[in-house]
């Protein structure tokens, strides 16, 4: 819960959404923002999360609670499926996991 409204306290604007994605998984819906401006959210979150140093004493990967970002940013265009935006930011997320953790990391621009 408390990484949650870490997560609203950033993601602030009226039409921003944060929501569960699964269960340890997240999603921030940041409509009008570009590439740039998804990566400062991106680090928002990181230091928000850095300033609540939340205790994970059963976590093989440290003391405290991190995040992996996955950041996938489009211009919608008609026929696009929603789908494609979300396996875009899945495979960075992947990717920021495999990198270790506690990052952002970009989806490809490839379609």
């Amino acid at each position: 819960q408390q990484v949650a409204q870490a997560l609203e306290q950033v993601a602030q604007r009226p039409a921003d959404l944060v929501a569960r994605y699964g269960g340890e998984e997240f999603v921030l819906v940041l409509p009008d923002t570009d590439q740039a401006g998804a990566e400062a959210i991106a680090r928002a979150i990181q230091q928000a999360l850095a300033e609540l140093a939340l205790y994970h004493g059963a976590s093989p990967l440290g003391q405290r609670i991190t995040l992996s970002l996955g950041i996938a940013s489009v211009i919608p265009t008609v026929g696009q499926k929603a789908q494609t935006l979300i396996d875009q930011a899945d495979a960075a997320l992947y990717s920021a996991k495999q990198q270790g953790r506690d990052r952002y990391c970009l989806a490809s621009a490839d379609p």
